[in-house]
């Protein structure tokens, strides 16, 4: 441990006195990946079958060619013609409660209303310039409820470990269809210890270089940004580990599908 922490602290002063900005972000993913990989050498092993979709509605699917709605018109259009995985974006109300929304100063663009962040009632009640309705966590549970064949991939721009511990209190019936998605390797154990029906870990927020996701197991899928497919490609060619991309729009699929060679499935504008 404490060769650990002098390696970390040698890296920070190291960091702390290098004054190009770039070669701090250059240095940042291989650095984040060491330290992660050196406190997770023997992550938990799953035995539960992946889930066995190519194609996930982003955000819920577009409605009305506009994408990022996380509404229930997104999760009944797409389900009506055959999607079963969706990834929604979970949020919190200045007052606690949990909702579907991607980030407020959207959001609030979304009703004509300044930026700011709603409480649980302003939420519920305000009515949106397209049309479309807001979802709670509620609304998404009774959905679920009813829609058993459904999974939902979860994505926050806020704590994981917050909405970790608000599933455990408020979602147990609905865990076996929620998928949850990890940013760092040490958030697996306590998304392992829901008992959710998978984790995947995204790499758009910490960057995990290829030499760091060659070396973790314990996950049951990756996703990278599409845009990063080069970084990643020959481990995509020979991992066993599926590789899912963010996003595409509907009209790319196949394209994405012959260019993205390996790539097991899509996230889907």
């Amino acid at each position: 441990m404490k060769s650990k922490l002098k390696w970390l602290s040698i890296s920070v002063l190291f960091l702390a006195a290098t004054p190009l900005w770039h070669f701090r972000s250059f240095l940042k993913s291989p650095l984040i990946g060491t330290w992660d990989l050196w406190f997770h050498k023997y992550p938990i092993s799953t035995s539960v079958t992946p889930v066995d979709v190519r194609l996930i509605a982003h955000a819920g699917g577009a409605v009305n060619g506009e994408s990022y709605t996380n509404s229930r018109e997104a999760l009944d259009q797409h389900y009506a013609i055959g999607y079963r995985v969706f990834e929604l974006d979970f949020g919190w109300t200045s007052d606690g409660h949990l909702v579907l929304v991607h980030d407020w100063p959207h959001t609030s663009s979304l009703f004509g209303v300044p930026p700011h962040v709603f409480n649980h009632v302003e939420y519920g009640s305000r009515k949106r310039r397209d049309g479309l309705h807001q979802m709670t966590f509620e609304d998404l549970r009774a959905w679920l409820l009813v829609h058993h064949d459904a999974f939902i991939v979860t994505d926050t721009k806020d704590s994981n470990l917050r909405l970790f511990a608000y599933l455990q209190a408020n979602g147990l019936a609905i865990l076996p269809q929620l998928i949850l998605q990890i940013y760092r390797i040490t958030e697996l154990d306590a998304a392992r210890r829901l008992g959710p029906r998978a984790v995947w870990l995204t790499v758009y927020r910490y960057g995990y270089p290829a030499w760091a996701l060659a070396r973790i197991s314990g996950v049951d899928a990756f996703v990278i940004p599409v845009e990063r497919y080069e970084q990643y490609r020959r481990l995509i060619l020979t991992d066993h580990t599926r590789f899912y991309v963010h996003s595409v729009s509907a009209a790319g699929i196949d394209d994405a599908f012959r260019r993205l060679t390996g790539i097991y499935g899509i996230y889907v504008n």
